[in-house]
């Protein structure tokens, strides 16, 4: 089976790139490297994944000028290579997807589809691009509702294939106090960690930097209550200036952009993680791959109750669900965890058993497996078809 993968970028460290890695990967070991082909429609950029990624094709991001050129070699690769699947690895693909099937002279199509690009301003000009595709492959079991019962897709056409977690890399290790010294963090047996890790940009504060300041500030009386900021963007020094004003120098610490190298020992700087997010118009997640790398590493988890990030968790079991746009709520999830020793405990192991049983790559890796078989049978039915 030939596959063409059209990607929307492979070389950030955003949560959809990361997920476009381990398809690839799992593409390229199912169908082999040999027939499979991969564009990129982002080029790399300087605080992008450290190692290299193999791709057929780099282009030069969103723009007329890149799409226009990105839809083009994309319907001559596919003409060249007449795969039997070509592969949208995001809405905005679907265009370039199509182009390239009818340049294909046939073959089906796959569409991945997220978390907020489903229900973002703009999106219906998609709507009956992605109908016509032979399957959606959708991150989270929210999004495909909401592409059944919004899109008018027909359920038995998507599946459900979560994100997965590199459980050899990922995995509970002592706490590295050096680190905490490196950035200044206290450290001692009393102290207890929260941390939250991602891209700080105006556009993606719907993830709960600021509900965890606010909540962070109810704890000053506690001054072993301390705030693990992880990441960076534009963000991040109107962030760091809010926590000053807050009075909080002494609890919230930003530590920057982290090298992907050390992304497991961070994850373990903590002993719980948030990331709370809340969904509107360009807010929102599908199920986000930071909370299940955390739990990997043995951490409860903390989630907002309006998107696919619940699926990550079962309540009170490996971590809590909870609303965003409850304050107090947030307050006491930090308790409940931070300020429970046997709690805490318990749902750390709790969480490493779940990723190890619903996220890891090997049933990543069976879920795209069980999909193309699927296309392959289906285009053989077509070909039996045609000679009868």
């Amino acid at each position: 089976m030939k596959i063409l993968y059209l990607g929307i970028g492979v070389f950030d460290k955003g949560g959809i790139s990361r997920y476009c890695r381990y398809q690839v990967r799992a593409i390229r070991e199912l169908a082999g490297g040999a027939n499979v082909s991969v564009m990129s429609l982002f080029p790399p950029g300087p605080n992008d994944f450290e190692d290299p990624f193999l791709v057929d094709y780099q282009g030069h991001g969103i723009g007329l000028r890149g799409e226009s050129a990105y839809l083009a070699s994309s319907a001559s690769r596919a003409f060249a290579m007449r795969p039997d699947v070509v592969w949208s690895s995001h809405i905005r693909l679907l265009p370039a997807a199509w182009t390239a099937r009818v340049a294909a002279l046939g073959g089906r199509m796959v569409a991945n589809v997220y978390g907020r690009e489903l229900w973002s301003r703009g999106q219906w000009a998609y709507r009956q691009l992605l109908q016509g595709a032979d399957a959606v492959v959708s991150d989270c079991h929210f999004s495909r509702k909401f592409v059944v019962d919004d899109y008018g897709i027909k359920p038995e056409r998507v599946s459900v294939i979560w994100d997965c977690v590199d459980l050899t890399r990922f995995n509970p290790q002592p706490r590295r106090t050096d680190l905490l010294e490196q950035f200044g963090i206290p450290s001692g047996p009393d102290f207890r960690y929260v941390l939250t890790l991602g891209r700080m940009e105006a556009v993606t504060r719907y993830k709960g930097y600021d509900r965890l300041l606010d909540a962070l500030a109810t704890f000053k009386d506690n001054p072993n209550v301390i705030g693990i900021f992880a990441g960076d963007g534009g963000d991040r020094e109107r962030l760091e200036r809010r926590a000053r004003e807050m009075g909080l120098e002494r609890k919230a610490f930003f530590l920057g952009s982290v090298p992907e190298a050390m992304l497991p020992d961070v994850y373990n700087l903590g002993d719980m993680f948030s990331l709370v997010s809340e969904r509107g118009q360009g807010k929102g997640e599908g199920v986000p791959l930071t909370p299940l790398e955390a739990a990997a590493c043995g951490k409860p988890i903390v989630v907002g109750n309006e998107d696919g990030s619940q699926e990550a968790v079962i309540d009170r079991e490996n971590g809590l669900v909870i609303s965003p746009r409850d304050p107090a709520a947030m307050r006491d999830a930090i308790a409940a965890v931070l300020l429970d020793d046997e709690n805490r405990r318990r749902m750390g192991l709790a969480a490493r058993a779940r990723v190890e049983a619903e996220f890891s790559y090997e049933g990543f890796r069976t879920k795209t497996g069980l999909l193309l078989d699927d296309l392959l049978k289906r285009n053989q039915r077509t070909e039996v078809e045609k000679i009868g």
